[in-house]
């Protein structure tokens, strides 16, 4: 069985919170939406290839879309995963469990340890969940994930680059035992 493990991790003010090197990048799009200045900046250092991608493909960020990029770039991310979230509407724990499953069984089936899920500030999705809640969800979307892949052995570990505003708020999530219907953690059973 894979094992996962959950870091947090916090950037600088460059693109993506400084983010360099990872064996997968997760970038989240909603619905009809661009990359953000953030992600923007990183395509730029990067050579336009994630923008060129997604004008190629006509990708729109609906749910469950997606497709990887494999960079050969040093410094860069091995790969990127854009991954469609949905209509800002819509995004809900579902959505969130869905968006992340795919991210998983796509980092497994490409033999990534590791995982990178940046959240940025003035993210596209603050206004419906809390980022306790979308921590815990997270981690409840990837635990399930890795049970269901029980042939595959090793360990995936999910890092969480952000400000260190947000490490705080994360870090409760994570540590979250049950999330009670109105986004709110216990920490104890």
């Amino acid at each position: 069985m894979i094992n996962s493990t959950f870091t947090v991790t916090t950037g600088s003010k460059t693109a993506v919170l400084g983010l360099r090197e990872t064996p997968m990048l997760v970038l989240g799009t909603m619905s009809g939406m661009g990359l953000g200045s953030q992600i923007a900046d990183l395509d730029q250092h990067l050579g336009g290839v994630i923008a060129a991608e997604i004008s190629k493909k006509g990708f729109q960020g609906d749910l469950g879309k997606n497709f990887v990029l494999e960079l050969d770039q040093p410094g860069a991310p091995e790969n990127v995963l854009v991954l469609g979230l949905g209509s800002p509407a819509k995004f809900d724990r579902k959505a969130i469990t869905r968006a992340i499953q795919i991210a998983v069984s796509r980092a497994v089936k490409l033999g990534c340890s590791k995982l990178t899920i940046p959240i940025l500030p003035n993210r596209q999705t603050q206004g419906t969940l809390n980022l306790r809640g979308q921590a815990f969800i997270i981690r409840e979307a990837v635990e399930k994930k890795l049970k269901e892949l029980e042939e595959k052995e090793g360990t995936l570990e999910i890092e969480f680059l952000c400000t260190p505003q947000a490490k705080s708020h994360l870090a409760k999530g994570l540590a979250c035992k049950r999330m009670s219907a109105d986004g709110e953690c216990c920490v104890e059973e």
